[in-house]
C-alpha cells in the first residue's frame, strides 16, 4: 500500500511545481509546494489520537526521503489557512485530495497505525475537500464512498478462524482444504518460532493451482489472501484477478507496462493469474514479456505481494517447465479434483437455498439422472461449479415461463423446481 501513496505523492508534487507560485489575498507569495505539506501535516494531526510526530518523522524518512520535510509543528490554524488556498488550485486540490485518501487508506490498514487513527475524522475531512464536478480527475464522490466502505470492511474484518470455517464449509475439495490448513499451521508455527528468536525458513509462498474450471480455484484464492493477511504475510489482503488480455499486449514494451500496474495493484495482497499457460505461447509472443516482468517483480518484491498461477493440469506443467526460472518460483502445487456427481447435486442444492428456491422429489431424480449420465460421459468443456450455476440459471428461466401461463400462482409455486423445469433447462444445456 505505501507504493500506492509514493505514487500519488510524486503526482502531488509534480503538480505543485508546475503551479510554481500562489499569490495569497494580500498580495504577497506562497510556496506551493509548503502550502501542500502544511496540510499534510495538519491531515496527519488531526487523524492522530497519538504520535502524530512519530507519524510525520516517519513520513519525511520513507516518503519524502530529502526531498522536502513536514512542518511538525504547524497549528490547526495555520493548517486551515493553508487549506483555503488550495481552493485556487483545482488540479493540485483534486490531487492532493487523492494523495491524502491513500494516506489514510495506509494508516487504517497498518497494524501500527490502525488503532490511533480516528477514522471518523478521516472520513470527514475528505467531505470537508469538496471537490466539484468540474475540478476533477479525481472522483471524490467515489473517494467519499470507498472511504466509508473501507470503514466498514475494517470494522467486520472476518478473523482466521472464520475463514477457516469457510473453508471446510466449501463442497468437496478434500484435498484442497487439507492442503491450505497444512500450510497455515506451518506459518503460524514459524511465527512462533520467530518469536522464539529461531531460525525460519524464507520458502516461496507463490502457488500453483492445477485442475479443471469451476473447481474453486478462485474461491480458495479469495480466502487464502484474507487468511495471509490474518497471519501478517500480507498487508492489505486483497485479490487481483487477471488472464492473458489484462496483461499481455499487441506492442513491443507495452506488456511490460500492462503486467506492471497488475502487479502494482496486487502489492499487499495475491496476483491471481487464471489461465497462465497462455502466456507461454512461442519465442516471438509477448507473453514471454509478461512472464519476464513478472519474475523480476517476484524477485524484487518476494514479501510483498504473491502470485498464484492457475489452470489445466497437462498446460500448466508445460507452462512452468518453459522457464527455468518460473519453475523455481514455485513450491506449493495444489490439484483441484472435479466435483463427483453427489457433490455437484449439492451444488445445486445450495444455489437453490441461497435463491429461495427447492426441488420437488421429482425434479431432485431428474437431477440425479442428468448428473448420472454427465459425470458418466464427462464433455472436454466440463465446467464443474460453473455446470451447475447454468443449469440452475436455465431451470429458473424455465420455471418463471411455466408460472407466466398459470392463472393463478401460490407460493409455493413460487419457489418450486418442478420435473419439467429441470427438463427444459437439461436439454438447454445439452444445445450449448
Amino acid at each position: 500500500m505505501d507504493i500506492d501513496v509514493k505514487q500519488s505523492l510524486a503526482k502531488l508534487l509534480l503538480a505543485c511545481s508546475k503551479e510554481q507560485e500562489l499569490i495569497d489575498k494580500d498580495g504577497g507569495h506562497l510556496n506551493v509546494k509548503q502550502v501542500v505539506l502544511n496540510n499534510i501535516a495538519g491531515f496527519i494531526e488531526i487523524i492522530s489520537l497519538e504520535h502524530a510526530d512519530l507519524r510525520m518523522d516517519y513520513f519525511n524518512k520513507v516518503f519524502l526521503g530529502s526531498k522536502a520535510k513536514l512542518n511538525d509543528s504547524v497549528s490547526v490554524h495555520s493548517w486551515f489557512s493553508d487549506f483555503e488556498t488550495l481552493n485556487l488550485m483545482p488540479i493540485v486540490k483534486a490531487l492532493y485530495a487523492q494523495f491524502v485518501y491513500e494516506l489514510g487508506r495506509y494508516y487504517l490498514f497498518n497494524k501500527n497505525d490502525k488503532k490511533d487513527i480516528v477514522k471518523d475524522h478521516f472520513i470527514q475531512y475528505i467531505k470537508l475537500l469538496d471537490i466539484k464536478q468540474e475540478e476533477k480527475p479525481l472522483a471524490v464522490d467515489k473517494v467519499k464512498e470507498e472511504v466509508v466502505q473501507d470503514e466498514i470492511e475494517v470494522e467486520s474484518e472476518e478473523s482466521l478462524e472464520d475463514l477457516q470455517k469457510q473453508l471446510d464449509s466449501m463442497i468437496g475439495l478434500d484435498g484442497v482444504k487439507q492442503q491450505v490448513h497444512s500450510i497455515i499451521n506451518e506459518l503460524k508455527i514459524d511465527a512462533l518460532r520467530k518469536s522464539k528468536g529461531l531460525k525460519v525458513s524464507n520458502t516461496s509462498k507463490h502457488l500453483v493451482f492445477k485442475g479443471n474450471p469451476g473447481t474453486g480455484k478462485t474461491t480458495i484464492a479469495r480466502l487464502l489472501s484474507k487468511i495471509y493477511k490474518q497471519l501478517g504475510i500480507l498487508e492489505k489482503g486483497q485479490l487481483v484477478e487477471v488472464d492473458r488480455s489484462e496483461i499481455v499486449a499487441g506492442y513491443v514494451g507495452q506488456t511490460a507496462l500492462k503486467t506492471k500496474e497488475k502487479i502494482d495493484e496486487a502489492m499487499g495482497g495475491i496476483l491471481f493469474i487464471d489461465e497462465a499457460y497462455t502466456l507461454a505461447k512461442g519465442e516471438n509472443d509477448f507473453g514471454q514479456e509478461a512472464i519476464d516482468t513478472l519474475l523480476k517483480a517476484m524477485e524484487d518484491h518476494r514479501d510483498e505481494f504473491i502470485v498464484i498461477v492457475a489452470g489445466y493440469d497437462e498446460p500448466m506443467e508445460s507452462f512452468l517447465q518453459s522457464n527455468p526460472g518460473l519453475k523455481s518460483r514455485f513450491n506449493e502445487y495444489i490439484h483441484f479434483d472435479d466435483y463427483s456427481e453427489q457433490e455437484l447435486f449439492l451444488i445445486f442444492g445450495l444455489l437453490c437455498e441461497q435463491n429461495d428456491f427447492r426441488m420437488d422429489l421429482e425434479a431432485q431424480d431428474t437431477l440425479k439422472s442428468y448428473l448420472n449420465d454427465l459425470c458418466t460421459h464427462k464433455p472436454d468443456n466440463f465446467a464443474n461449479g460453473r455446470e451447475m450455476r447454468n443449469l440452475f440459471d436455465k431451470s429458473k428461466k424455465a420455471h418463471s415461463n411455466r408460472l407466466a401461463s398459470l392463472n393463478e400462482i401460490s407460493d409455493k409455486d413460487l419457489i418450486t423446481f418442478k420435473k419439467d423445469d429441470l427438463l427444459h433447462a437439461i436439454e438447454e444445456m445439452k444445445l450449448v
